[in-house]
């Protein structure tokens, strides 16, 4: 993924490289939080309005909620996720 992104940064499927850079991030052991909470970011803000953003936005609050256990910054995805994508399929599991 990473040598995909060097090299196609201007690829129509940059932003899903970026998701599923951040998933595998997520699911090595030991997982790497910051680099798929740094990814799942890139996707939501360079590229909101592509298919993996509300699923990125979501990843994040799930990490600030279980992980970092920061409620504040938590409630801010979620109000975020319910905003900008009131119609995902993520907004069930919140």
């Amino acid at each position: 993924m990473q040598n995909f992104i060097k090299n196609n940064p201007n690829s129509v499927y940059i932003s899903n490289a970026y998701f599923w850079l951040a998933e595998f991030n997520l699911a090595i052991d030991p997982p790497k939080f910051d680099e798929a909470k740094r990814n799942y970011l890139i996707v939501v803000d360079r590229y909101p309005n592509s298919a993996k953003a509300s699923t990125a936005l979501y990843q994040l609050y799930n990490i600030s909620k279980d992980v970092e256990k920061n409620a504040t910054l938590a409630s801010q995805y979620k109000t975020k996720l319910l905003k900008n994508y009131p119609k995902a399929e993520e907004i069930k599991f919140l």
